[in-house]
This record gives structure tokens, C-alpha cells and sequence, in this order.
């Protein structure tokens, strides 16, 4: 048996590519039907990465939402959470809405104003220099983990992203480290890639590039691949 935790946004998901996505959800359910686990890690929030699993028909064995914040199992319940302290969102507001930035708090579900229900902190924004002052300012104010993607800044608890996740998850489940393969394409997937054996998608972010992961074009071969064995 294996366990493939894999990347959701251009490693299963083209938004505008049905067909590769379609075959690599052909290879996750061949896959999964051999008696392996695979597992879906990202930074989407449950309800929005469910529509599309649905909608697709993308199976799974488990799945890590909000960059390890939440995870389930396939029945969808939730084995884990990790918060973002109400302390923590009482600095981080003000400095956010003193610098008029666009934003709003997750509770991992859905949009919320509880701050003792949320798991991230997303503020939009597109403009690449613009989101690495972001990052700055608020490493430099709150001791959280904040990261840029394509779209957004993401705040989560500074003991959250995927590589502590699939150990979290490892250990609920009592899985074997050594039967774990992980692959991504985003610089959120770094720490996981680092820490596990893995590949990345051959068109992925730089900064995973002094990892010297083996690269494939798309996650449907580097499932056959990992199938040979």
C-alpha cells in the first residue's frame, strides 16, 4: 500500500484544462482502487474544494483543507483542527484595515466574523510586489505563518502548513511515514516536498527547485509511476 498526498490547484485541478484533469482523476481512482490512499492537501477551505470534488467526481481518502488547518477523512469528518488565536486576530485586524487591505476571516467552511472560530485570514490581492510588502509587514508585527499565493495572503497558525499536517494526520490515522509520497507545484508545498519522498509537477514555483525533486508533467504520471512498484 501507498499513500500519495497530493497538491489540489494545477497538480489535480486545471481550471482551464478539463482534459488533463480528467485523466489525472482517472489515475487517482485506478490508484485507489489498488488498495492505496490518496489524500488532497490545500489551501482551499472545505466548502469551496467540495463543490469541485463533486462536481468532478475527484475521489479521496482524506482530505487536508486551508494548508493543513483542517483535516478530514472520507466520510468528511473532522479528524483535526488548529485555530488562529483570538489574540493573535486582534493585532492583525487593525493592521490590516489601517492599511485598508481587503480581507476576511475563515472559519474553514465558510466566510465568518467569530474570532474563536477561525482557521485563516485571507486579504486579496494580485500585485506581486505588492503581496511581498504584505508578508513583511506582518511578519514582522504577528507571529504567524503568512504566505502569497496566486491570488491572496494567507495567514494561518504558525504551526500550520503541510508537512505538520500530513504528520498530524499519519499519526491519527496511525499510517506509515515511510509508505507516504507527496507531490505539489506551489511554494505553500515546500516544506512537505522537503520532508518527504516525493516529485513535483515539472511547471511549478522556483523556490521548490533547490529541492531536486524528480519532475513530472502531470500528476497522472507520476501515479503510474509510483503503480509499477
Amino acid at each position: 500500500m501507498k499513500i500519495l498526498a497530493s497538491d489540489f490547484d494545477e497538480t489535480i485541478y486545471y481550471e482551464n484544462d478539463l482534459e488533463k484533469t480528467n485523466q489525472n482523476i482517472e489515475k487517482i481512482k485506478k490508484f485507489i482502487s489498488q488498495g492505496n490512499i490518496f489524500c488532497i492537501i490545500t489551501g482551499r477551505n472545505y466548502t469551496d474544494l467540495k463543490v469541485l470534488l463533486n462536481k468532478m467526481n475527484i475521489p479521496y481518502s482524506y482530505l487536508i483543507c486551508e494548508d493543513g488547518a483542517k483535516i478530514f477523512n472520507n466520510m468528511d469528518y473532522c479528524l483535526d483542527t488548529i485555530l488562529l488565536k483570538r489574540k493573535e486576530i486582534e493585532l492583525l485586524i487593525p493592521l490590516i484595515e489601517d492599511n485598508s487591505w481587503d480581507y476576511y476571516l475563515d472559519d474553514g467552511y465558510n466566510k465568518t466574523t467569530n474570532y474563536d472560530d477561525c482557521v485563516k485570514i485571507v486579504i486579496h490581492c494580485k500585485e506581486k510586489e505588492e503581496k511581498k510588502k504584505i508578508v513583511e509587514k506582518i511578519k514582522q508585527k504577528v507571529p504567524v505563518h503568512v504566505y502569497a499565493s496566486r491570488s491572496h495572503i494567507n495567514i494561518i497558525h504558525k504551526s500550520v502548513n503541510k508537512e505538520k499536517a500530513l504528520r498530524r494526520l499519519l499519526n491519527i490515522e496511525e499510517l506509515n511515514n515511510s509508505d507516504l509520497y507527496v507531490i505539489g507545484d506551489n511554494d505553500n508545498d515546500y516544506e512537505m516536498l522537503k520532508s518527504f519522498q516525493g516529485a513535483v509537477i515539472k511547471n511549478h514555483h522556483h523556490i521548490l527547485d533547490d529541492l531536486g525533486k524528480e519532475e513530472y508533467e502531470t500528476l497522472k504520471d507520476y501515479i503510474e509511476e509510483l503503480m509499477k512498484d
